[in-house]
């Protein structure tokens, strides 16, 4: 969940993709639409708490622990033990109308244990989701972050499903690997307040799961997923999907070269459609 400095913010916020449709192609779409909104909201939920812990100093291996105030938004957070003893185990509550820094609804509570500081290479950080909504969302699922080194770490979700606000259920499976590209310079010493807004992230991944039609999928990175911590989208990179359907749907997302706007390419079954993301 972190990455150095525990700016993970790995990976990325993929982003949620609402597609209308009807009869033959809404199972049609079902793949793309359901496998990217799993990957967007298990992504996007990370991301907050990455950024949540990047601004605790105590997981830094600093005696401030800035436990609460205006950076951490309306996020209550509590970790034990103080100090600058490991292992650690932080509760973040967000309560009733919170929402993210990057300003999208989020509610419910994460606990996570910590083997060591975040910016350690091996530090081994776990968490689950209680009773935990984002965007209306309800999401359950179990996250495992290992930091590697050389600014990259990888993160393992089991477990993962997601209640749609139609009473919908798709399940989710990843691994991810995120390496911090750019913004490695500044840190929670020399800009506490702003350190991680110049974060760029590369991002590969592989994602399984069973969609709302019952129907497996498989999402894969092609080109590797550029997040920006000061952007809500993902600004470049493209995804494979998958599904185990009778006849087999395959498609494809592409994010783009870099601009910072909620547009993207669907391709399915080889017909393109320019889409615009929440």
């Amino acid at each position: 969940m972190m990455n150095t400095c525990f700016k993970n913010v790995t990976l990325f916020t993929l982003v949620l993709i609402s597609l209308i449709s009807c009869s033959k192609e809404e199972t049609t779409e079902s793949a793309p639409a359901d496998a990217s909104i799993a990957k967007y909201l298990f992504d996007a939920t990370k991301d907050e708490v990455d950024q949540q812990l990047n601004l605790q100093g105590s997981l830094n291996g600093f005696t401030d622990n800035h436990e609460s105030g205006p950076r951490g938004g309306c996020a209550t957070i509590t970790i034990t033990p103080q100090g600058i003893s490991f292992p650690k185990t932080v509760t973040i509550v967000f309560p009733q109308n919170c929402t993210t820094f990057a300003g999208a609804s989020i509610e419910g509570t994460v606990v996570i244990t910590i083997s060591g500081k975040i910016r350690e290479i091996g530090t081994v950080a776990t968490f689950s989701l209680a009773d935990f909504h984002y965007k209306n969302y309800k999401l359950t699922g179990n996250y495992a972050i290992t930091f590697l080194g050389n600014f990259s770490h990888s993160t393992s979700i089991t477990n993962g499903e997601i209640v749609t606000p139609l009473n919908e259920v798709i399940t989710y499976e990843a691994t991810n690997t995120s390496t911090h590209t750019e913004g490695t310079s500044t840190t929670f010493k020399t800009n506490p307040l702003t350190f991680l807004q110049d974060d760029v992230y590369s991002v590969s991944s592989v994602s399984t799961g069973i969609n709302s039609k019952g129907n497996a999928y498989t999402l894969n990175t092609t080109s590797p997923l550029i997040y920006k911590v000061a952007c809500q989208w993902l600004t470049a990179g493209i995804i494979s999907i998958t599904e185990d359907s009778k006849p087999k749907i395959t498609a494809t997302l592409d994010y783009g070269q870099g601009t910072c706007d909620n547009k993207a390419i669907l391709k399915v079954n080889n017909i393109s459609t320019e889409i615009q993301l929440p």
